[in-house]
């Protein structure tokens, strides 16, 4: 008997305009503005588990630091 895990798939809805979009355009042309909109992304996707909510459970000493840990970002990057 073969068992196959089930994957559960989430959708994030992007406006078609959203690279087009005025904060997300100046977000880019920043140095390293296209790692900080992945970062975003990456942030979005995560939030979709939760409805919307990023948690912080205290492994690090801040926010920014264990969601660096967990996107696999600088935390630098992540701060910004």
């Amino acid at each position: 008997m073969i068992v196959l895990a089930e994957k559960k798939y989430y959708w994030l809805k992007l406006k078609n305009d959203f690279f087009n979009q005025p904060r997300i355009k100046k977000l880019r042309r920043l140095a390293g503005g296209d790692t900080y909109t992945i970062i975003y992304l990456k942030m979005q996707l995560k939030a979709l588990k939760t409805d919307g909510v990023l948690k912080w459970s205290g492994l690090e000493d801040n926010f920014a630091d264990e969601l660096a840990l967990d996107l696999d970002e600088s935390p630098d990057n992540v701060r910004i």
